[in-house]
């Protein structure tokens, strides 16, 4: 991958992370069901600091033009187009969609330079994180579905954050 799409890709990762974050609050937000809402937030807690691990590398590689509104408003309308479906329906929705980040942030990791590999690795911890979420709530295993996002909070990485 050359210089131009591995900054647009870091770009369009970090931006995942900012309507990432909007869209699972909003969920939260508006869930019946309190273990669901706990479940939300928890992914949205890790959303947001998955984004603010990444901004000091944002700001080292000069990315810029990031549109915070439209981005959370992409949050929102997520959000929107989710609430609709079942939970049941969701978690299969996400499956299949986390997936393709998972196998994307593999191969940014794999291709970052040596400065930027802690972050990305990071980014698909995170992103693998939340598969074994979905997978674990959609094998029935609700209890336990939230382990893998909640190893992830507030553990201090080996990430530079500053």
């Amino acid at each position: 991958m050359n210089r131009t799409e591995y900054i647009a890709r870091i770009k369009a990762a970090y931006e995942g992370e900012l309507y990432g974050e909007t869209w699972f609050a909003t969920m939260a937000g508006h869930a019946v069901a309190p273990d669901r809402q706990r479940k939300l937030a928890a992914i949205a807690q890790l959303e947001y600091q998955t984004r603010s691990r990444m901004t000091p590398l944002i700001t080292r590689l000069g990315i810029t033009g990031i549109d915070e509104a439209a981005q959370r408003e992409k949050g929102m309308r997520l959000a929107r187009e989710h609430a609709r479906q079942s939970w049941p329906a969701f978690i299969g929705w996400f499956i299949e969609e986390i997936g393709r980040f998972v196998t994307l942030y593999d191969e940014m990791e794999r291709n970052s330079t040596e400065e930027d590999a802690a972050i990305l690795g990071e980014l698909a911890r995170h992103e693998r994180a939340l598969l074994e979420f979905a997978r674990l709530e959609a094998a029935g295993l609700p209890d336990r579905s939230l382990e893998p996002v909640l190893a992830l909070l507030n553990t201090r990485s080996a990430v530079n954050s500053g």
